[in-house]
């Protein structure tokens, strides 16, 4: 049983040579490799990431673009864990929902091209004649 002082979850904040980090361990028996990194990836716009495989967890280090405080450092790696949790409903969705999707798309490809396919003439009455030019303009297209 944990007591109070004990957290499943891992979260550090520090500043050396470089600047502020933050450090933040992800559970790879909950969360998969795919959500982590589509995750991470969204932060790539404010955030130099680092990932690291320290097992039995993975670790995402944060470094700021620009300036920033360890508070907003900290905001952000909280931002980044409710985006994670996010993503991974959203791959469980998409695995639960594949089959049906894969199915829906065959579908609607199917009916269209079977729509393209019947009833399809040719129409080539248009095509130029002998010696036609586009200056000639046998549509009166210049004139609409």
């Amino acid at each position: 049983m944990l007591n109070q002082e004990q957290s499943l979850s891992e979260f550090l904040v520090g500043k050396d040579e470089l600047g502020v980090y933050a450090r933040v361990c992800v559970d790879p028996n909950l969360y998969s490799l795919t959500a982590i990194l589509k995750t991470a990836y969204w932060f790539t716009d404010r955030c130099y990431l680092y990932l690291a495989n320290r097992q039995p967890l993975i670790e995402v280090e944060f470094r700021f673009k620009q300036e920033g405080s360890t508070d907003a450092l900290h905001g952000l790696c909280g931002q980044f864990l409710n985006n994670l949790l996010d993503q991974a409903v959203r791959q469980k969705v998409l695995e639960e929902t594949s089959s049906v999707r894969d199915t829906l798309i065959k579908k609607a490809f199917f009916d269209a091209k079977a729509s393209l396919t019947q009833g399809v003439i040719s129409d080539e009455s248009y095509l130029p004649k002998g010696n036609q030019t586009a200056k000639e303009d046998p549509l009166n297209i210049a004139g609409r």
